[in-house]
């Protein structure tokens, strides 16, 4: 199963929709002249729709670094729309704008581009972990954060920032071990569990730990707690004092 996510062409509709109530939303409030307009930056999420259809035409004529940068052109103006929204106090439309991450996401790894703004998409992908609940939904999640994760360019996968706890691809890696553990589904555990100590070698017995502790709490089945204790087993390296 995969994660059903809006298409690009529906996605633009949907922007059109949030458009007319940000720009209502914007009058009500008293703006600093020298931030960009939301209607600059609507207008600039728009040409990047227009370029992004135009690839889809004629994909053969762009190269992985062409698409990057598109991507990163969508999310760099899809953060300003989502800053803009908040500063207007359009809560709903913000959550509505980071969805938004996830196809523009989906659409760079579809045409084997590299992301390089991760943290809308961190914060789409938490709200849609909190939505969903059946197995299978939350198998196909994990599976589509794992992509993002491959998907992520080389400065990001560096993880230069090991200190800073909400770094966006700790956020990613965690937020996907939870994932897994909730599908309570022995492939997807192991594989995300593998990739997690991989991804984040300093936080994974953290993780680990907190993990076990969570079985008991939320009382967990067997097999799950099995296979959280073999990798924290793996994990759990005594001190050198």
């Amino acid at each position: 199963m995969e994660l059903q996510l809006t298409s690009l062409k529906d996605a633009r509709k949907k922007f059109a929709q949030l458009c007319e109530q940000l720009t209502e939303a914007e009058k009500n409030h008293v703006h600093n002249s020298a931030e960009e307009s939301l209607a600059t930056t609507i207008a600039a999420m728009n040409q990047f729709f227009d370029i992004a259809k135009g690839v889809d035409k004629r994909h053969a004529n762009f190269v992985a670094n062409d698409i990057t940068d598109i991507g990163e052109h969508g999310l760099s103006i899809l953060e300003k729309l989502i800053y803009q929204a908040g500063e207007n106090q359009s809560l709903v439309e913000q959550n509505s704008l980071q969805e938004l991450s996830l196809v523009i996401a989906d659409w760079v790894i579809k045409h084997d581009g590299h992301i390089n703004i991760l943290e809308p998409i961190v914060d789409a992908l938490a709200q849609l972990a909190n939505a969903l609940k059946e197995p299978e939904e939350l198998i196909a999640l994990a599976d589509f954060m794992g992509q993002i994760a491959d998907a992520c360019s080389d400065s990001i996968k560096q993880d230069i920032e090991i200190t800073n706890m909400h770094r966006p691809w700790r956020i990613l890696n965690i937020n996907r071990g939870i994932v897994s553990t909730r599908t309570h589904h022995p492939d997807t555990m192991r594989q995300v569990f593998s990739d997690l100590i991989k991804a984040l070698p300093m936080d994974a017995p953290g993780f680990f730990k907190e993990g076990m502790s969570e079985m008991v709490r939320l009382n967990y089945p067997q097999h799950v707690r099995d296979i959280m204790q073999e990798y924290f087993d793996q994990t759990d390296m005594p001190q050198i004092h």
